[in-house]
């Protein structure tokens, strides 16, 4: 198993958030969050439907197994950094950073949500800017993936506009088993223009992690 204790130390701030891994009890809130809402019961803006079980009794205890097993099966070949975003002291949403061999392409992935209070705020603009420029400014990415949902991810698609992406394709995607239009998007390194500072500390030690050799 890979030790990635130095991910904790791992700090991404933005004018109005705080991004870092999160204990147990950070992460029981942060379920709590999801609980409370993320989008219109109608409406799925994910490819794997999983806010369907935001009901279920053991909802925040499969919750918190996601970010441990995942936490747990990492390795520089295949990572997926979830972290958490904080806005005056409390978690309001997850902010993904994924990657497969990203020693070899030096490409990441993005996916996030926000739970449906602090929606609307900029917020998800702010999540999204800190983990694209702890790619590339830090990790050294050439291209962030990302993408939405036609019927349910407007916000996500709002904030990619903003900062730039193109739409390179679409495929089919079945969430709750009827066709769905994903608009696959990517942003690449030359075209990133971050609109505001950002703090990153810690991030040294993870290289290792990352698969990657810094900037």
């Amino acid at each position: 198993m890979t030790d990635v204790s130095a991910l904790y130390g791992l700090r991404l701030g933005t004018p109005r958030l705080e991004l870092r891994l999160g204990c147990r009890a950070e992460l029981e809130a942060l379920a709590e969050v999801a609980k409370a809402g993320i989008h219109p019961p109608h409406e799925m803006p994910f490819a794997v439907p999983w806010t369907d079980a935001s009901g279920d009794p053991d909802f925040v205890t499969d919750f918190v197994a996601h970010h441990e097993e995942t936490l747990a099966a990492w390795t520089p070949e295949e990572w997926r950094l979830n972290l958490l975003a904080f806005h005056d002291g409390r978690p309001v949403g997850s902010q993904a950073l994924r990657a497969t061999g990203f020693s070899v392409d030096h490409t990441v992935d993005t996916g996030s949500w926000l739970g449906i209070a602090s929606q609307g705020r900029g917020l998800g603009t702010e999540m999204r800017v800190a983990v694209l420029e702890l790619a590339f400014g830090c990790l050294g990415a050439r291209a962030a993936r990302s993408g939405w949902l036609e019927g349910g991810a407007a916000q996500s698609a709002g904030v990619s506009a903003r900062l730039g992406y193109r739409e390179v394709g679409t495929h089919v995607e079945r969430p709750r088993g009827e066709s769905v239009a994903h608009h696959d998007l990517v942003l690449d390194a030359a075209e990133w223009a971050r609109p505001f500072a950002v703090e990153i500390v810690g991030v040294e030690p993870c290289l290792p992690l990352f698969g990657a050799t810094g900037r």
